[in-house]
């Protein structure tokens, strides 16, 4: 049996080992801590201490029992953990900081852990426990993860973090904002759920849903929807969270908003959409245009062309290809000979081509070997590129060739003088009329020498002084030559030069001698017409001289004629004295009267020349734009007349169309006179007349001249044939008209008038076909029946006339000169009438007024105050139309007077006349009436 004590010291033998064991664990549990590890007495000494892996701490040397802390850590060390140690003992619990080392120019961070530990001994004081741990790494890992935090909060991209289950654990403000789903309400919820919305198949989703549960990183873009339903896309890139195993933690989606990127990709597309139609229908208007089209890029490099474009150069088509450069295109067209003006210098000209090609813009033409003609048009574009056209002009080409030929002809067949001169003045070009004119026979005789040999050298000298140096300032000179013909003789030229680019001269002649013969007709004629109107004014003047001499030889030869009768015997021979007095005096007025006509040279003539020449005579005077057309028939018209009284009745109407135009605005087309010519036919016989009057049982011919005009207002319209009235104003006379009727009332013709203000006038001349009766002087109207004028010798015998042969008859007599008046009541009377005589118109007016059929007969003058003869005569005519009525004047031109148609006279006799014959016209006009 072991003694007792034996047994407690094997028992406290095992207890050391027991302990020893446990420091060994403890030891070799220390030694794999990375730790460092202190316990410290109640004095803050070391008991035991570990360094741990901290053995890159700047220690003061090793530790051992007993030392204090600052014996073996740096001083800021040893002061941070006495701190820690004094916050123990002030509140009881353990301590934990972070502090901050900088060692070696890094920067260390520790973490300092203090603990209260119990007193060794029952009434000792409690010790300390202190671990350092370095945590530098650990607060690098969670700095970075507060950085990543913040980013997450702060990016605009959407940051979700889901748990394994796909639960969303976290979102970022970006989410929120986006989706409108706060953090706290989707917290737990499927992430595809929260962006989805309403599920649909096929939709977000089961997108992502397929691509979680795969396990893998995924990225997809996502057409989801917010929580007020708006619809948005979102490119979503999934990352899978591994755990320290490598086992599935969770996912983190980080989704950016690509919504607008997705718009503009629809425009993109839209607008690709619409380049390629627009590419496809530019590719299809290039292909129809008529012309070659091609484009080649700033490498000169060809990107698009038409088959025409192939076409146009047949030999080099197999090269003519996208890719191809101009110049591999040119240089194969040169060889294969297709461009016929490089043929022979193929290298110099492709380096011309090709110089030119890439100089800017150009456009040049191309004869090619099948003889086609190409206009090369070539632009360069913004992107530096170039645009090259190829236009067939082949007929324009073969064109121009015609028109040179057709201008060289028409130049040949002109009938004005062309030529051209070289700039020293040396002809290099005459055409056949310009030869003609100078008597030169060949080209060749002028051709190379100077324009002075075709002129005088006083006149070549005024060419060379005053043409030539205003040909050079003005390029151009217009004026009137004389040439000098090879015989000699002189040429009136009409010339116009004009200065070519070169300096030569491009000179256009014309003969001009026709004009000059044709401006000495038009001045004879003119100087004629003057003659003629002075005439008129003399004849105008000896007429109302005439006039009133007749009406005082009238008086006294009625006298005379009294006496006779009533005192016969010793009367007889003073009163036979007076009468032959009266017949000398009636024989010098008319002598007085021709003084101022022209002699009537009647011929027969063919209208058609004279009309031609009068239109002659007037073109050249035609001003705004006025044009005198003819319509004349094709065979000759022939009629009895003067030339001249043609000439004077065309001219003066003519002339006055002319002058009426002048007046008138402009209108478009111009203006336009027209001169007719053609039979007339009953139509125009019946229609009234300013002035004659024509017989149905005569030809005549029908002269219209009509004028586009400002027209003539109806209150002009009687006035215009009146001696001395004018439109003109001061530029007229007054007596062209005039004239006009005076011609037409020697010849037995007539005129009318239509005339419309604003629409033109139009004049209807008849002319008889047949001279006037041989038994009417031409000066004088003819009457239904002609009378002499001249005192006849009394009756005796026999054969003298009965009175009372005209016993019962009532007779109104108007004369305003009281002695013809007496003389013509006195013959009346005497033959048995019974006659009321009238000194004042008016009263014979109102005396048929008062009983019109009373009367058998009108006798009256016609020149009176108030009332003219042609006037009383037409208030009979309607008062009473069987009412014969006989006129008798002095004036010969009476119905030039008259601004109306003339009224319907029985017969007309004139001053002075005889008994006898004032009673046989009496005796036949009231034997007409039937009774």
């Amino acid at each position: 049996m072991m003694p007792a004590w034996a047994s407690r010291l094997g028992a406290s033998r095992g207890q050391e080992r027991a302990l020893e064991e446990e420091r060994s664990r403890t030891q070799a549990a220390l030694q794999v801590m990375p730790h460092m590890l202190l316990e410290l007495d109640a004095e803050e000494r070391l008991l035991r201490g570990h360094p741990g892996w901290l053995d890159h701490l700047p220690l003061l040397g090793p530790m051992e029992q007993g030392q204090g802390l600052q014996d073996f850590l740096p001083a800021d060390l040893a002061t941070e953990v006495r701190r820690a140690l004094s916050e123990v003992e002030t509140t009881g619990a353990p301590v934990s900081r972070d502090w901050q080392l900088r060692h070696a120019g890094t920067r260390i961070w520790l973490a300092i852990s203090a603990a209260r530990l119990p007193p060794l001994a029952p009434d000792g004081r409690p010790g300390h426990a202190v671990m350092i741990c370095d945590t530098t790494e650990l607060h690098a890992q969670r700095k970075q993860a507060d950085r990543l935090g913040k980013f997450a909060q702060l990016t605009m991209n959407l940051v979700i973090v889901t748990d394994p289950e796909q639960r969303i654990e976290w979102v970022n403000a970006a989410f929120e904002q986006q989706t409108g789903h706060p953090g706290q309400s989707v917290r737990g919820q499927l992430l595809c759920a929260v962006l989805q919305g309403t599920p649909a198949p096929g939709g977000c989703g089961d997108r992502l849903s397929a691509m979680l549960a795969e396990g893998q990183p995924a990225r997809a873009e996502v057409e989801a929807t917010a929580a007020c339903g708006r619809s948005f896309w979102l490119d979503v890139s999934i990352q899978p969270l591994l755990d320290d195993e490598g086992a599935l933690d969770g996912y983190m989606a980080v989704a950016s908003d690509i919504t607008a990127h997705k718009r503009q990709e629809e425009q993109l597309a839209a607008l690709a959409a619409e380049a390629r139609a627009a590419r496809a229908r530019i590719a299809a208007a290039v292909d129809v245009l008529p012309d070659g089209f091609a484009y080649f890029d700033a490498e000169d490099r060809l990107v698009v062309f038409n088959p025409q474009y192939r076409d146009c150069y047949p030999s080099a088509a197999q090269v003519i290809v996208p890719g191809a450069t101009f110049e591999q295109i040119l240089r194969q067209a040169v060889q294969a000979g297709d461009i016929l003006e490089a043929r022979g210098r193929e290298e110099d000209w492709l380096a011309q081509r090709l110089a030119a090609h890439h100089h800017g813009n150009n456009q040049l033409e191309q004869q090619l070997a099948d003889g086609r003609w190409l206009r090369v048009i070539e632009r360069q574009t913004p992107d530096g590129g170039r645009v090259g056209l190829r236009v067939d002009v082949t007929a324009l080409k073969l064109a121009e060739q015609r028109t040179r030929i057709d201008f060289s002809a028409t130049m040949d067949a002109s009938q004005d003088g062309i030529a051209f001169t070289d700039p020293e003045g040396r002809y290099i070009y005459m055409n056949p009329a310009h030869r003609q004119m100078f008597g030169i026979a060949t080209e060749d005789e002028i051709l190379g020498r100077s324009w002075r040999d075709l002129y005088a050298g006083d006149v070549a000298d005024h060419i060379a002084t005053a043409a030539l140096p205003a040909l050079l300032s003005t390029g151009g000179w217009r004026g009137e030559l004389i040439g000098r013909r090879r015989d000699g003789s002189d040429l009136p030229q009409e010339v116009s030069l004009t200065l070519k680019a070169d300096g030569g001269i491009i000179c256009i002649s014309r003969d001009i001698s026709k004009r000059l013969r044709e401006q000495q007709e038009r001045t004879r004629l003119r100087e004629e017409l003057q003659m003629a109107q002075r005439r008129e004014v003399i004849g105008q003047l000896a007429s109302g001289l005439a006039h009133d001499l007749n009406n005082l030889l009238a008086a006294i030869g009625g006298s005379a004629l009294l006496i006779r009768e009533l005192q016969p015997g010793a009367a007889e021979v003073h009163a036979q004295r007076i009468l032959a007095a009266t017949e000398q005096a009636g024989a010098l007025v008319r002598r007085f009267l021709t003084l101022g006509k022209r002699q009537s040279n009647r011929s027969r003539i063919d209208l058609l020349p004279l009309l031609r020449e009068a239109a002659d005579l007037v073109q050249a005077g035609l001003r705004n734009r006025t044009r005198l057309t003819l319509a004349l028939p094709d065979a000759p018209v022939w009629i009895e007349a003067d030339p001249t009284d043609i000439l004077q009745v065309v001219l003066n109407l003519v002339i006055n169309a002319r002058d009426a135009i002048s007046t008138a605005p402009p209108r478009e087309g111009g203006h336009e006179i027209s001169v007719t010519l053609a039979p007339a036919g009953p139509a125009q016989l019946a229609q009234p007349y300013a002035v004659g009057a024509p017989c149905a049982d005569r030809r005549y011919v029908s002269m219209t001249v009509s004028d586009s005009g400002p027209g003539i207002e109806p209150s002009m319209q009687a006035k215009v044939f009146q001696p001395y009235f004018s439109t003109k104003g001061a530029a007229g006379t007054g007596l062209g008209l005039a004239i006009v009727t005076g011609v037409l009332t020697a010849n037995q013709g007539a005129i009318a008038l239509q005339s419309v203000p604003g629409e033109g006038t139009r004049f209807t001349v008849l002319w008889p076909v047949e001279p006037p009766d041989a038994a009417v002087p031409p000066d004088e109207p003819a009457p239904q029946f002609a009378l002499p004028a001249a005192a006849e010798p009394a009756p005796s015998g026999p054969e003298a006339r009965p009175a009372g042969h005209l016993a019962g008859r009532t007779i109104l007599v108007a004369d305003d000169n009281a002695d013809v008046l007496r003389v013509l009541v006195a013959f009346l009377e005497g033959a048995g009438a019974e006659v009321v005589p009238c000194s004042d118109p008016r009263d014979a007016l109102a005396a048929l007024r008062d009983d019109p059929q009373i009367w058998d007969l009108l006798v009256t003058d016609y020149d009176m105050p108030q009332i003219s003869g042609a006037d009383l005569c037409r208030a009979a005519n309607e008062l009473a139309p069987d009412l014969p009525v006989l006129l008798i004047t002095a004036l010969p031109d009476w119905r030039s007077r008259m601004s109306a148609p003339a009224p319907r006279f029985t017969g007309e006799l004139g001053k002075p006349l005889g008994r006898a014959t004032l009673l046989d016209a009496a005796e036949r006009a009231i034997g007409g009436k039937g009774g």
